[in-house]
Formats: structure tokens, C-alpha cells, sequence
């Protein structure tokens, strides 16, 4: 994926305000541009790991509230389908990063080509961020729906994981995710649901290889089932 970190660095121009999601592909490309200072890009970010990262990368870090405009938003994702909509779920951070793409003029992502298929992976989950007092209801409410859903664990310590923001994550699985949009929506409705991890007609672009190991740029309208 190499060149493919060289395809995105190569979009940026001198004076950039861009942000940066996570994932490892994020993070090569916040050391390729660590080697560029010259370029005098501000980097601004929703995750607290890749913030860190740019600290000790020593790059210009900023708050996003002293961006008055970001460029560009490159993030990673754990599936994307033909459409360009995605499901950026095992971070657990998508609240975040979808108040970035509010004010991000192009947000794009860094995808290895498997994770770009005709529809979404089923074996990648729908994530929610639920308020700590709707737990029980919304999981009651996504297994009405016909999916399996279940608190995350913390993998650090025996409990259960939060957000940043201090509440549980719902991680919701179906056997197809045909229906994704229909049910983002039932459960994006239900009260005490912060936000999901299905981020529907915001993506600009997917930069990834083609079948020879080129990297490619495709935009929206590019693909067909």
C-alpha cells in the first residue's frame, strides 16, 4: 500500500488543512508527511492514537475549531461497497469522525482493494454508539430487527468498551447487508443511539490498487455492479 500512501500524499499542496482518521494506512501517511515539513500542512484529527502520532511526528497539529475549511479527510475503513459507502465500525470512534466529515470539502479513503466489493461485508458489523441509560432497549430493539447484537468488550479490561465520549458501543451483525440503509435508519432512530458506524453518501473517493498492484483513485459513479 505503499504506493497507494504516495497516490494521497500527492494530491496535497503547499499550506493544507487536512485530517486524519485512523488505521495503519492513516498512520504511513502521517510519517510520509513528517518527512515534508516544508509543505507546512496543519493536521487535525478525531482520533486521540493518531493524534499522538502527529505529536511525536512533530507536525503542525491543530484543533479542529482553528480550521476554518479541511480539504481533505483520509481515513480507512473496514468495508465499502460500489457506491462508496462504508462501514467504519472496530475503531469506535465514527460519532468523531463524522463531525469531521461535516467540514472536510473531500473525504477520502485508504483501502486495501479486498474490502471493495458490490455490497458490504456481512461479516463486518453495524456499530452504535448508545447512551448508557438506552442499552438494554436498543439491544432489545436490534434483535426485533432480526440481527445478533452485543455490547463490546474492552479487550484491555473486564468490562465492557467506551467511547471517549463515555458511552457503550452495540455492535449489530446480519447475515446480509442489503438492507443497511433501511436498518441505519430504524436504529438511528431509536432513542439514546449517539450515532452509527454506516457512513452513507459521504465519502468523495477511495484511493487502493487495482488488479496489477497499481494504486487508482475512484470516485462516486465509477463502479457498477
Amino acid at each position: 500500500m505503499d504506493n497507494v500512501i504516495d497516490l494521497a500524499f500527492n494530491l496535497l499542496h503547499p499550506d493544507t488543512t487536512i485530517s486524519l482518521g485512523g488505521g495503519s494506512n492513516v498512520k504511513k501517511l502521517a510519517h510520509k508527511l513528517s518527512q515534508h515539513p516544508e509543505l507546512n500542512i496543519k493536521v487535525c484529527s478525531p482520533s486521540e492514537y493518531t493524534r499522538q502520532i502527529c505529536r511525536d511526528l512533530n507536525l503542525n497539529l491543530i484543533d479542529i475549531t482553528e480550521a476554518s475549511t479541511i480539504e481533505f479527510g483520509f481515513d480507512g475503513c473496514d468495508a465499502i461497497d460500489f457506491d462508496l459507502n462504508v462501514l467504519k465500525s472496530n475503531g469506535g470512534i465514527h460519532t468523531l469522525e463524522k463531525e469531521y466529515t461535516y467540514k472536510v470539502e473531500k473525504y477520502i479513503i485508504i483501502s486495501p482493494p479486498e474490502r471493495l466489493k458490490a455490497s458490504l461485508n456481512p461479516n463486518v458489523q453495524l456499530c452504535l454508539e448508545v447512551v448508557s441509560p438506552s442499552v438494554d432497549s436498543v439491544l432489545f430493539a436490534a434483535k426485533q430487527l432480526g440481527l445478533k447484537a452485543e455490547l463490546r468488550p474492552d479487550s484491555a479490561v473486564a468490562s465492557y468498551a467506551r467511547t471517549s465520549l463515555g458511552n457503550y458501543l452495540i455492535d449489530c451483525y446480519c447475515e446480509s447487508w442489503q438492507d443497511i440503509k433501511k436498518i441505519n435508519n430504524r436504529l438511528s432512530s431509536l432513542n439514546g443511539v449517539v450515532s452509527t458506524s454506516y457512513f452513507e453518501n459521504i465519502v468523495h473517493s477511495v484511493l487502493t490498487l487495482d488488479k496489477n498492484n497499481n494504486p487508482i483513485e475512484i470516485r462516486k459513479g465509477d463502479l457498477h455492479a
